[in-house]
């Protein structure tokens, strides 16, 4: 008896029935309403189709922007900036302006302070590319010479310009 409950289902076995002719209508009644709207997408799909099937014909550009002279609706030589300027015998015009210094600034990474006999003595951490060094008040560093070390940041004389400038690093 045991064998028989452990075996047995834990609710009885369900019997489908067939549906009843008011599920019938209803289910047709569904199927119609739907209907139109099916036949409203398959017709806007096909109408897509031949919309993508009809391709435009290739027209050929007015003018190429990959070329300054080679237009075909503008005359050769009425360019606004012509290129014949040159081979006409004027001097083309150079611009003399000084191209900007290439020169790496150092980075302030860090402060210390260290008190000895009530003395604070500080020292700044610099890096400047691959260099890093641990300078005071009066230490050179590349080509800067350390004039002045605050709480949060540290003033270097350029040696190398003509005016001595003076450049201040913050730490942040």
């Amino acid at each position: 008896m045991l064998a028989n409950w452990v075996q047995a289902p834990a609710a009885p076995a369900r019997s489908f029935a067939a549906p009843s002719a008011a599920d019938v209508a209803s289910a047709e009644q569904a199927a119609q309403s739907v209907d139109p709207v099916a036949r409203q997408i398959d017709q806007d799909a096909e109408r897509l189709r031949q919309r993508l099937a009809e391709r435009a014909p290739f027209a050929e550009p007015v003018r190429n922007p990959f070329r300054f002279n080679g237009t075909k609706s503008v005359p050769k030589g009425s360019e606004p900036f012509s290129t014949r300027s040159v081979e006409k015998g004027s001097d083309p015009v150079v611009l003399k302006t000084p191209a900007p210094p290439l020169v790496e600034m150092p980075t302030l990474i860090g402060l210390t302070e260290d008190t000895a006999a009530g003395v604070v003595t500080r020292t700044a951490v610099l890096t400047m590319g691959d260099d890093m060094a641990i300078v005071k008040v009066g230490q050179t560093f590349s080509r800067f010479i350390v004039q002045g070390i605050g709480l949060t940041s540290v003033e270097l004389v350029d040696v190398t310009s003509p005016s001595r400038l003076v450049i201040v690093l913050v730490i942040r």
